[in-house]
């Protein structure tokens, strides 16, 4: 079986982290030391990330790809799991708990991305303009070039986001361009639509960030409508990258929505 990442730590119910593209299970620490104790942390990468092996190819880019770490880290977690994601990380939790192949106890989704919700006549030109810089940073991964992947983290953040970034950031992401290429064909082939989340009737945790560009606004919009039981916030100040830049605050979000959520869950069968 091709390699998976899996960390965890604590005890109590399971959260499974997701981080997003030219990400690790690293990238949720800044929020994970501001929860309080009593849950068990659980952390994984995508593929091609960390330590999870890439098993898809840009003729061969399904969902299901991701859908198999995310089965895998379930498993092991034994019991139903409280799904968080970022970015793209968020919309592959969205496929987990669409796919109905694992119990998803609740879904936190800091600016998740399922561009297909832009693919409306209203949104039209936000889709075209997405897949159209999608088309230019894939040609420019071909190409060499070798700050490719700031043209991705500057459209999700704002323009020199990636030159403010650590070294060591921009090298991992310099060295994940190729993936993250892949990512993208993953999320505009990932075609759920409207009706599909109007059935997933689980807790949702809907945030974004107060600068978040026009398409993150207009998906977290549409799921917001679309979520039968979904709660949102806006983090004031933040962009695309909140889960680092506001990490108190997005995990202030997080603890109390996961007390709520863990409320609802039934209690657990005794057997005598």
């Amino acid at each position: 079986m091709p390699s998976i990442d899996y960390v965890e730590a604590g005890s109590g119910p399971p959260v499974l982290f997701v981080p997003g593209s030219f990400s690790t299970h690293a990238a949720w620490r800044p929020m994970q030391k501001w929860l309080a104790p009593g849950y068990r942390m659980i952390g994984t990468s995508l593929c091609g990330y960390g330590a999870t092996a890439e098993t898809r190819g840009r003729d061969d880019f399904g969902m299901r790809h991701e859908l198999r770490i995310i089965e895998h880290a379930a498993r092991r977690a034994g019991e139903p799991v409280h799904l968080v994601g970022h970015s793209f990380g968020g919309t592959v939790a969205l496929a987990a708990a669409l796919a109905n192949s694992i119990d998803v106890a609740s879904l936190s989704l800091f600016e998740a991305n399922p561009l297909a919700l832009l693919d409306r006549q209203s949104r039209r030109n936000l889709y075209d303009a997405v897949l159209e810089l999608s088309r230019e940073f894939s040609a420019s991964v071909d190409a060499g070039e070798a700050d490719a992947a700031a043209m991705i983290i500057d459209f999700w953040g704002s323009p020199g986001t990636f030159a403010a970034m650590p070294e060591a950031v921009r090298d991992y992401c310099r060295k994940t361009a190729a993936t993250n290429a892949i990512d993208w064909l993953t999320d505009f082939g990932f075609d759920a639509a409207v009706e599909d989340y109007r059935r997933l009737d689980i807790p949702v945790l809907l945030v974004r960030g107060e600068l978040a560009n026009p398409a993150m606004v207009a998906m977290t919009d549409v799921l917001a409508r679309a979520l039968p039981n979904a709660r949102g916030a806006v983090v004031d100040g933040a962009g695309h990258f909140l889960i680092a830049t506001h990490a108190q605050k997005c995990a202030a979000l997080l603890r109390r929505f996961l007390t709520v959520a863990d409320a609802a869950l039934p209690e657990p069968t005794m057997v005598a």
